[in-house]
């Protein structure tokens, strides 16, 4: 892990060397309990957030994101958010009744029309199922399939 002070001197640096918006990106959590000399540094807040992975059942997925963000808005409050991931796993052997297809579909949809009203950007992680990360013996583990399309670029549910 990069220590917290030279990713801010890197966000110095390329703060001084662009015109664009500058953030760091990190779980909600962090930035609620370690994130205040970051916030201070970049021009907005880069939060990830998934509910399945801290094993929400569909049901509690978006209340769960918006909870979130919301804790994360009362820790740094003078920051602009944005969701830069969030999505739904399809397979998963670390929780399976909730990594489908249709989850995928509503989580996406809820997400979408809650981001819209909120006015908040959101990145859904991911457009394509990576098979080459996390264990390589494990073919159904989470990490291997958040796509919105299947390795070979076929669409999901989501994308139908």
């Amino acid at each position: 892990m990069v220590p917290l002070e030279q990713v801010i001197a890197y966000v110095r640096q390329v703060k001084a060397s662009v015109s664009q918006p500058v953030t760091v990106a990190d779980n909600y959590a962090w930035w609620i309990s370690d994130g205040a000399p970051l916030a201070a540094a970049v021009d907005f807040l880069g939060v990830h957030t998934y509910a399945v992975w801290e094993h929400k059942p569909i049901d509690e997925g978006l209340s769960f994101t918006i909870e979130n963000i919301e804790d994360v808005h009362a820790a740094l409050p003078d920051k602009p958010i944005a969701i830069l991931e969030a999505g739904w796993a399809t397979t998963a052997v670390e929780f399976p009744d909730q990594a489908n297809e249709a989850n995928q579909l509503r989580y996406y949809n809820e997400l979408e029309t809650w981001a819209k009203s909120a006015n908040i950007t959101v990145f859904f992680f991911e457009a394509f199922d990576e098979p080459w990360k996390g264990d390589p013996n494990n073919a159904d583990g989470a990490e291997k399939h958040w796509g919105l399309f299947k390795v070979d670029r076929t669409p999901k549910l989501v994308m139908q």
